[in-house]
């Protein structure tokens, strides 16, 4: 062995000795907790929603959902919307259908997927319902199941998700915390949140919207009476 190697080997062995790692016996303290929003839970959201490229709607009825929707489809030339089965909305089918539109099942039942799939590649405008909504970031939780097929919030460009303003969180954790929230996931096929349009700056640090998913996500908040004035 060559004397240079020899003296660099030494002195990689003698660094070695003098190394001083860091303490992991101890654990790492939590983060510290958020502070309190001064202002209802829904304007927090609203606001987050914006900021990440999402468009927040208030509704109260049933009819002014579906008026929404139609309006969207017309626009994009659809008469047909890819659904969840369960919207989480007593009448919003019938009154869909009054306005015109056909309602397709986002799940695919039978053995020829590929063709079922060909039927639905097409439409443009999905809807979903929203299990929650997270104030902090402007997040959706959606679960998946037999009556929520992901295809809905992931296949068309538009993607419509009805949430409940009683079902908004302040974050993440207060979600988490919530007691049937763990009860939910267990239940589901799977959970995903969703912070506004797919996105992605992959190529050339530029943004582009509706690289992966929907280019639009517009979050439909069906008023409680606490918010009915």
């Amino acid at each position: 062995m060559s004397s240079s190697k020899t003296e660099i080997l030494a002195r990689i062995r003698k660094a070695k000795q003098r190394a001083i790692l860091p303490d992991v016996t101890g654990k790492t303290p939590p983060p510290p907790e958020p502070s309190p929003f001064d202002r209802p839970l829904i304007d927090v959201f609203e606001d987050a929603l914006r900021a990440v490229q999402g468009i927040p709607h208030r509704c109260v009825t049933v009819e002014e959902v579906a008026r929404l929707v139609a309006e969207a489809c017309r626009a994009h030339k659809q008469t047909t919307v890819l659904a969840w089965k369960d919207l989480g909305l007593p009448g919003l089918t019938e009154a869909l259908q009054a306005q015109g539109l056909t309602i397709m099942p986002s799940r695919l039942h039978t053995s020829d997927r590929q063709r079922d799939f060909q039927t639905m590649e097409h439409l443009q405008i999905g809807i979903t319902g929203a299990d929650a909504g997270l104030a902090r970031t402007g997040s959706i939780v959606l679960f998946a199941n037999e009556m929520h097929g992901r295809l809905a919030s992931l296949l068309p460009d538009v993607h419509f998700a009805i949430l409940h303003s009683h079902r908004i969180f302040p974050d993440i954790a207060a979600w988490l915390a919530s007691e049937e929230t763990a009860t939910s996931i267990a239940a589901s096929s799977n959970t995903v949140i969703i912070t506004g349009p797919s996105r992605t700056a992959d190529i050339a640090q530029t943004l582009t919207l509706g690289a992966h998913g929907p280019r639009e996500l517009h979050v439909i908040l069906l008023l409680s009476e606490a918010y009915i004035k």
